[in-house]
């Protein structure tokens, strides 16, 4: 068996171990590539996370502004007062803004 901590700096994802049925199986050259393969997958799994997160955070901002729009045109109010209201719903009721705001997309108001 050989086994290799999957981390960055930031962040830990795992392990990546290697299983042989063959006793003496891995070899100096087969754990430096081991070392390797497991610093490209922890960096391939950072990006794919920080892709994911970016990803998420385009459609929650676009989520948010189309709740915003649709409290302005109902309630006649600017952007930062669409915006507040967002907010403070979602801090009274201890929900995330983009709850909040998939609520009112889905709705047409808060409640």
């Amino acid at each position: 068996m050989m086994g290799f901590l999957l981390f960055t700096e930031d962040e830990d994802f795992g392990a990546l171990n290697f299983y042989s049925a063959r006793p003496g199986a891995f070899t100096d050259v087969s754990e430096a590539a081991g070392v390797l393969l497991a610093s490209h997958a922890a960096v391939a799994l950072s990006s794919a996370r920080t892709y994911a997160q970016m990803e998420q955070a385009v459609a929650t901002r676009h989520q948010i502004g189309e709740a915003m729009g649709i409290l302005m045109g109902a309630h006649h109010v600017s952007e930062e007062q669409a915006f507040n209201v967002l907010r403070r719903y979602s801090q009274d009721n201890n929900l995330k803004l983009r709850e909040v705001a998939r609520r009112v997309c889905d709705k047409g108001e808060l409640a």
